[in-house]
């Protein structure tokens, strides 16, 4: 609809941010195809990186109401000239970094408000190389750089910092060792049924089979994602293990204990406070009418923590500082508070009965990448202290590689790959991981990756296809003699130890399989 005028300007204000990678990658090559056929200029609002890096000529990054630093992509990408630039850099899960190793480096303290931006230099504040006397003097313009294509830099000191030198990284941390299994699924399937007409509600019944046989264990201190497209069956799976839903078959045992069937009005206070969620837009997850502290009280009060007012106000308090927030936010209202700070309260709330795991449904994809990092950081800072199983949902491959430390790849209700974060990041694939990883966006120049654009839509749950569920996107197919695909599902095989994949495709093949991410150097 936009380019039914045949716009000279196509102003695209955060196109993908609620897509899945597969699909963002789709839009991605439609709108640069169509911007060549029609010769649209494009303004692209983006707080992903690597979706610049594969979209945009040029760049300029804004801090606080102005522009900070503009250039050619190539020239602010590897050669940045701002300390802000360098500051979100830091902040995103690039090849290399690790959760223990190479931690994130979060940018210090807030965003300022319009009416309380400093004086000089709005970055200030936060800016490791900020002078007192020399940046907060004034007015800052912006200057040009000389290397590059008209690029500049709004910083006094540009010139004189090493850009070259290396980041200081942030501590190190010890690696949890995972301990005794907490949640185990022993072929758990959740169908199903709707009327044909869904309309009127007449017609012969049909099953939608949203899980399939899932199998797996995850075990104290262990960060287990799981990631696939959306219909694939990550949610509904994360219901029937909170008691939203109830498993129509298989087991779902909690310490041993099966709560598959138990839906969350007949849990016992200690089943519901043992399995928490953060979820996903943490602007929707806070009663706006109460305040902060009332809210993680009334957590309290439910779990039955606390024998009197007093020891939960005491430990409301001590959840504010478990989650890094000062004890005047508990006075606060939601609308007060920014989304990295109420998606702090979130866990907060999550944490009030000492959860020992904890559901985080896609708890960074709404935030800026600057707050990302704090919150994620956050997280593992706290399963390490209360060794917290993590089932981490996500499509952000990116970060899915930074902090988990073994992968689920569901398609359709399936489990088609597992094994450690390792093992899924590297070939042999499943085809279907091979497309996820294509489709991620990385914000170095110096990736190189293989372009698997996947074909169609997901198949509906209600009509799946024949065989392997993937076979109809499947790039492999061909591979594979007989059309056992259209005909056969997968069995399960043992790649090597703890490493899984459901897929026809036959050993000689899955050597063959190349890295989807090179660095351009090797």
């Amino acid at each position: 609809m936009a380019l039914m005028s045949k716009p000279s300007l196509l102003i695209l204000d955060e196109p993908t941010t609620a897509l899945d990678v597969t699909v963002e990658a789709a839009v991605v090559k439609l709108v640069k195809d169509l911007g060549k056929k029609y010769g649209t200029s494009m303004l692209f609002i983006s707080h992903n990186l690597g979706l610049i890096l594969e979209t945009c000529d040029r760049i300029c990054v804004m801090y606080s109401g102005e522009a900070v630093e503009t250039g050619r992509i190539e020239d602010v990408f590897d050669k940045m000239q701002h300390p802000y630039t360098q500051a979100l850099f830091r902040s995103i899960p690039l090849p290399g970094a690790d959760k223990n190793d190479r931690p994130l480096v979060a940018i210090p303290g807030n965003f300022p408000l319009p009416h309380e931006r400093p004086n000089g230099c709005n970055f200030g504040p936060r800016c490791e190389y900020f002078q007192a006397g020399h940046c907060d003097q004034g007015p800052i313009r912006m200057d040009t750089v000389p290397h590059g294509d008209r690029h500049g830099s709004r910083c006094l000191k540009w010139s004189k910092i090493d850009w070259d030198a290396p980041l200081e990284l942030a501590e190190q941390k010890i690696k949890a060792e995972p301990g005794r299994v907490m949640l185990k699924i022993e072929n758990l399937k959740k169908y199903y049924e709707v009327a044909a007409n869904a309309l009127f509600g007449g017609g012969n019944k049909k099953v939608v089979k949203a899980n399939e046989t899932l199998s797996f264990e995850a075990r104290e201190s262990e960060t287990l994602a799981i990631v696939g497209e959306s219909g694939c069956g990550k949610s509904t799976f994360a219901k029937v293990l909170m008691g939203l839903e109830t498993a129509t078959e298989g087991k779902v045992l909690l310490e041993g204990k099966n709560i598959e069937g138990v839906s969350i009005e007949d849990r016992d206070t200690k089943t519901v406070a043992d399995v928490q969620m953060v979820f996903q837009n943490p602007f929707d997850t806070l009663n706006p009418s109460m305040t902060i502290g009332s809210q993680i009280l009334r957590a309290l009060e439910l779990f039955r923590i606390g024998n009197s007012a007093r020891e939960r106000t005491e430990r409301m308090l001590e959840l504010l500082d478990l989650v890094k927030l000062p004890h005047e936010f508990a006075d606060r209202m939601p609308r007060q508070l920014s989304g990295g700070q109420k998606q702090r309260v979130a866990i907060a709330r999550a944490f009030a009965g000492d959860a020992k795991i904890v559901v985080a449904d896609e708890p960074v994809s709404a935030l800026d990448v600057s707050v990302q990092a704090a919150v994620t950081d956050l997280l593992m800072e706290i399963q390490r202290e209360h060794k917290t199983t993590l089932l981490f949902i996500s499509h952000d491959l990116s970060i899915v590689r930074y902090l988990a430390d073994r992968v689920l790849v569901m398609y359709l209700g399936h489990v088609v790959e597992m094994g450690t974060t390792e093992q899924v990041f590297q070939p042999p694939y499943h085809p279907y991981t091979e497309a996820l990883l294509s489709a991620v966006p990385i914000a170095d120049t110096s990736i190189q990756k293989k372009r698997i654009v996947l074909e169609g839509d997901i198949p509906s749950a209600m009509n799946p296809p024949s065989g392997c569920p993937f076979q109809t996107r499947c790039g492999w197919k061909a591979e594979v003699p007989g059309g056992l695909c259209d005909i056969d599902l997968p069995e399960v095989r043992q790649l090597t130890s703890g490493h899984q994949i459901k897929c026809h495709l036959a050993d000689d093949i899955l050597a063959r399989m190349e890295p989807v991410i090179k660095i351009a150097a090797e």
